[in-house]
């Protein structure tokens, strides 16, 4: 004897899928969707944030940065193409609100990252087969990448020109660049115009300057 199954009989499932939907808790709703979304965003970028930032700049209280120079930093808007130059004496927070500047920008959905001068001349002193091509293809790609201590690298001409190939395709590429520095660096920087690396830097920058 043939059986015949009608089409129109549901499933167990289907009809489980049903009930659940018919409930409030599990309704799924475009609210409740949109902040499930919104909840694996912000995961996604704290994520990323503990990855990048060093736990003493986590910690960081923006109440105890002065508010003029706050303001000047974080006025800054990558859009307009021009890097971020933060200049002044040891001690003044610089690194700090650099990072603070970062995670803002994370939160906007830049894709960001950040290198400390010196450990980047270690990595661009290393052989090509050793990953520095990599190195230079990861930092080239950032929408925004926060140098730190830019002058206290040790200057050689196969970092110097490893470092300017950096900044030349970041620069062809527009990406832009947020700089840290002392006010000594700063000044040598500024005498030392035939560095090609540091006058592109230069061109056009937005200068904050920190004092104590």
């Amino acid at each position: 004897m043939k059986t015949t199954i009608d089409p129109n009989i549901k499933t167990a499932p289907e009809v489980m899928k049903e009930v659940l939907e018919s409930l409030p808790q599990f309704r799924e709703t475009p609210s409740r969707i949109d902040a499930e979304r919104e909840q694996r965003r912000l995961d996604a970028i704290n994520e990323a944030w503990i990855k990048m930032c060093p736990p003493l700049y986590r910690e960081t209280d923006s109440t105890r940065i002065k508010s003029v120079l706050l303001e000047a930093v974080m006025a800054w808007n990558p859009r307009d193409g021009s890097n971020l130059w933060i200049t002044g004496p040891t001690g003044t927070r610089k690194t700090r609100i650099a990072y603070l500047l970062l995670h803002k920008l994370m939160m906007k959905g830049w894709g960001v990252g950040s290198i400390n001068a010196v450990e980047l001349a270690m990595k661009l002193s290393k052989p090509v087969w050793d990953g520095k091509e990599a190195e230079l293809e990861r930092l080239s790609k950032y929408s925004v990448l926060l140098i730190d201590d830019l002058g206290k690298e040790p200057n050689t001409q196969s970092i110097a020109q490893y470092f300017y190939l950096l900044i030349e395709k970041r620069y062809s590429n527009k990406k832009v660049n947020i700089i840290t520095s002392n006010n000594e660096t700063r000044a040598r920087l500024g005498e030392d115009t035939e560095r090609p690396t540091y006058r592109r830097l230069q061109e056009g920058a937005r200068i904050v300057e920190t004092s104590k």
